[in-house]
């Protein structure tokens, strides 16, 4: 007789006088119900699993079979085509050696008639090349004369430009240089009369140090590429204000 957890959880026994204890017999059938029911669940479990371990186990023989059954096949397409090809190349090679004697002996024919067009092709380059180069001599002695005729043109207008580039050039940098002195005669003048004003003026007791007034950078005339530098500045322009501004300091 088969018992499942749910026979065993509600079994009744018969009350005797003397008998056992109810309450310890209920929670052992109840102990054993659940245990009987893991024991149930994992042999489930277990039977599921060796279901699938079947399945698998027919299918890689499915699949064995089937590879086996490919090999056989392959073995016996490859063991055609070993002959097919046998077959093939022989009939080639027979193939071969027949279009190899005809291309031979045709090369042969045509050796012979390309060596005959070849000196005829060689006797009528030679006259060819004789005249041609005549004609190159010829051409590259008047290239020559042109070219120096051309080289002396544009020496004499490179001359012409240079002198008149270097005329502009000069009366500009003399009228930069004639400007700068103006401004620093100005500026010196006007260092001059800031010094006497500040001397003149009381400064108060607490009052701040002045700060040292910067002085103005004075940039480089900026000149065209390709032009000639301008030469630099003499050095007793530049230190007047220098002088100037330690006797207002």
């Amino acid at each position: 007789m088969k018992l499942s957890p749910l026979d065993i959880r509600h079994r009744e026994f018969p009350g005797k006088f003397g008998g056992y204890d109810r309450l310890s017999v209920r929670q052992f059938l109840t102990d054993v119900a659940e245990e009987l029911e893991g024991v149930l669940q994992e042999r489930q479990a277990m039977q599921e699993r060796t279901h699938e371990l079947e399945r698998r186990i027919e299918e890689m023989q499915q699949q064995e079979d089937e590879i086996r059954r490919t090999l056989v096949a392959a073995e016996r397409m490859g063991h055609d085509l070993r002959e097919t090809a046998a077959r093939e190349s022989e009939v080639i090679l027979a193939q071969a050696n027949v279009f190899r004697d005809a291309i031979h002996n045709d090369a042969q024919a045509r050796s012979t008639e390309l060596e005959a067009a070849h000196q005829s092709r060689i006797s009528a380059l030679e006259l060819a090349f004789r005249g041609r180069f005549a004609d190159l001599e010829r051409e590259q002695h008047q290239l020559i004369l042109e070219r120096e005729r051309a080289q002396a043109e544009r020496m004499a207008d490179l001359e012409r430009v240079f002198s008149d580039r270097h005329s502009d050039l000069s009366a500009r940098l003399a009228s930069v240089r004639q400007e700068y002195a103006q401004f620093l005669s100005g500026y010196r003048a006007l260092v001059s009369s800031f010094g006497e004003l500040s001397a003149r003026h009381i400064l108060p007791e607490e009052s701040a140090p002045l700060e040292r007034p910067l002085l103005p950078t004075i940039p480089p005339p900026i000149l065209e590429p390709g032009l000639p530098e301008m030469p630099a500045a003499r050095p007793e322009a530049h230190e007047a204000p220098r002088i100037e501004e330690q006797q207002f300091l």
